[in-house]
């Protein structure tokens, strides 16, 4: 964690100077921090807090969170700090830097270089010629610039900003292997939800169905006619009248 907070401390101090180390001590290693507790302890105002947030938010090395006071009606800004953007920004930078000092290497090893000791000034090959290796503020003649120590120096710092992106590359390799572990563990709570809720759904359903099938067996029994209490009388038959057979 030393490590990333003075390369975070590099970075945030090109874009808002001094107040970086500050800045970077309240934030790093923590989330939705208040905006007024950063003023208080920055010893600034609300206004001046802002405008170094706002800085540093246009370049992606911080985010925010705002809430709505109910009772005053103002916003407070709640704010966080960028980790892997900030060291990916910074290593950016960095390679620029190391690209430019490349190009200068080759250019010295390939290219010749003149140097006026009374000017102190430096030009390349094709300027010493056109003036005929003259100087054309003093007249001095120019002298052969000896590129030993310009090599070495060039050499120097190349090694140095490729030591330095090398331990950025390990701290952003610890930011990224935190943050999918962050990742995993919420896309394994998503999955935990949906299982949850698609069960909720189906007791719901299971619970409608029965008081579907609750209110359908009321309907039905609504529906068919009361039985009579007293027994049915049975309706007598008709007798026959026999026929008296006449005598002979």
């Amino acid at each position: 964690m030393t490590m990333q907070i003075k390369l975070l401390n590099d970075i945030l101090s090109n874009v808002v100077g001094r107040q970086a180390s500050e800045i970077v001590d309240l934030l790093a290693g923590k989330k939705n921090v208040n905006e007024f507790i950063l003023a208080k302890k920055l010893k600034l105002t609300i206004n001046q807090v802002r405008n170094i947030l706002y800085k540093l938010s246009h370049a992606g090395l911080v985010s925010f969170t705002r809430k709505k006071d109910k009772r005053k009606g103002w916003y407070t800004y709640f704010w966080t700090l960028n980790i892997g953007k900030s060291l990916e920004l910074l290593e950016s930078n960095i390679k620029k830097e190391l690209e430019s000092l490349k190009n200068q290497l080759k250019n010295r090893e390939s290219r010749r270089f003149y140097f006026c000791n009374t000017c102190k000034t430096e030009v390349n090959e094709e300027t010493a010629l056109l003036h005929n290796f003259t100087c054309s503020e003093c007249g001095e003649v120019y002298e052969l610039q000896t590129d030993k120590k310009i090599l070495n120096d060039l050499m120097l710092k190349i090694k140095k900003l490729e030591s330095g992106i090398m331990i950025i590359e390990e701290e952003l390799s610890k930011v990224r292997v935190k943050e999918t572990k962050k990742q995993v563990n919420l896309d394994k709570k998503e999955i935990a939800d949906k299982k949850t809720s698609r069960a909720k759904k189906r007791n719901d359903r299971r619970k409608e169905k029965k008081k579907g099938e609750k209110r359908m067996e009321k309907s039905e029994k609504k529906s068919k006619p009361k039985k009579s209490k007293g027994k049915s009388k049975k309706k007598s038959k008709p007798k026959s009248k026999k026929t008296k057979k006449k005598k002979r």
